[in-house]
């Protein structure tokens, strides 16, 4: 008899056990994935911090959570992951009444792109381990991968040719508002410019110097169009990172940039568009307009692009022009350009295999070819 009460008693505890896990196991619960940074730089290494919190008396046996990556995120430590078209990761811990775990996993950036952790899901237990409870929360974490940064030997070229484009394309004109310095009289200078002070000061005719009206700019003009039959993108990856690094190359001389391309944003699904900024922060804009250029999407049209943002700009930039493809189409659009306008370059990525391109004399002085290792 005592032997069937404690068996009726065990089966009554049993049973609100399992009940009342199966209410409350998952109240109070807190759940985070997050990057340890929101922008990061190709292959850098960033961490993926995971917080989950027990908020309440009840104790968890375990907390298996699970979230899954893009590939190009490559975590340092592999185990506990199963690989497919995505990274999925399980983690497994234990939480005491009102505990709090964090557990930071250092992974790699291996692609550019932008990556999000919109969902969580956790599983879990009761004591006796007979349920099996299971619940997703919703995430937010972002991660926005800029674009490699090709070496800076390769843009030399490019590089030597801008500068003297943008020295050649300096005006005579002054401004009567900005101070350059003092210099001697020369002859033909107007009454109006001599500094009296600094003439009495030194004994000999000085005169005031206004700085250039010019302002050094230049407008990169990107096309992501398919530039082969089997619509290839590694010269399209390519393209985008030519385009980050001539610019990161040019706020270190102090030229202002913008850029214009046709490639869609994943977000907003319109073309990247980044104006002239605030000195010191073009490649700071125009690195994340890149990262957020999807080339799953199809393009804008190039000539409208072109039309809209350089044909009818009022800005007088050099205009650097970076595609891949190359057909007559594209080169009559670059021919456009160049009549409108004179300061234009285009740059052509591609594989050292890729045939030449037969370039008429109206293009000659404005063609680089920038060749890379590796084929489609």
């Amino acid at each position: 008899m005592e032997l069937v009460v404690f068996l009726i008693l065990l089966a009554i505890l049993v049973f609100v056990e399992l009940e009342y896990y199966q209410r409350h196991a998952l109240d109070d619960l807190q759940l985070n994935v997050r990057f340890s940074k929101s922008v990061a730089n190709y292959d850098e290494v960033i961490e993926v911090i995971e917080t989950a919190q027990n908020n309440k008396k009840l104790p968890l046996p375990f907390l298996i959570l699970k979230f899954e990556t893009p590939t190009s995120l490559r975590f340092m430590d592999m185990s506990n992951i199963s690989v497919s078209d995505m990274l999925y990761r399980e983690d497994m811990l234990t939480m005491k009444p009102f505990s709090r775990h964090t557990r930071k996993i250092k992974a790699r950036c291996t692609k550019r792109g932008y990556y999000t952790f919109s969902r969580v899901n956790i599983s879990t237990s009761d004591i006796l381990l007979v349920l099996k409870l299971n619940r997703e929360f919703e995430n937010s974490a972002t991660l926005t991968v800029l674009p490699e940064r090709v070496k800076s030997d390769t843009l030399r070229t490019l590089m030597s040719v801008t500068y003297s484009e943008t020295v050649r394309r300096r005006t005579l004109l002054t401004d009567p508002f900005s101070f350059a310095g003092i210099r001697e009289y020369m002859p033909g200078d107007p009454m109006k410019t001599i500094n009296w002070a600094a003439t009495a000061r030194s004994a000999d005719f000085m005169v005031n110097q206004n700085a250039s009206t010019a302002c050094r700019r230049v407008t990169v003009v990107l096309n992501l169009d398919t530039y082969n039959p089997k619509r290839s993108r590694s010269l399209l990856e390519y393209s985008i990172s030519l385009a980050y690094s001539y610019i990161c190359e040019l706020e270190e001389m102090n030229i202002r940039s913008s850029l214009i391309t046709n490639g869609l944003d994943i977000l907003s699904g319109s073309p990247v568009i980044t104006h002239n900024g605030s000195t010191g922060d073009d490649a700071a804009r125009v690195g994340t307009g890149l990262a957020l250029i999807d080339l799953d999407r199809d393009t804008a049209p190039f000539e409208r692009i072109v039309e809209d943002y350089v044909i009818n700009g009022s800005e007088d930039d050099l205009i650097v022009v970076i595609s891949a493809r190359y057909d007559d189409e594209f080169i009559n659009t670059m021919k456009c350009i160049k009549r409108i306008k004179d300061s234009c370059i285009w740059v052509m990525p591609c594989y050292r295999q890729t045939p030449a391109v037969e370039i008429d004399a109206s293009l000659g002085n404005s063609y680089i070819r920038l060749e890379t290792v590796g084929h489609d």
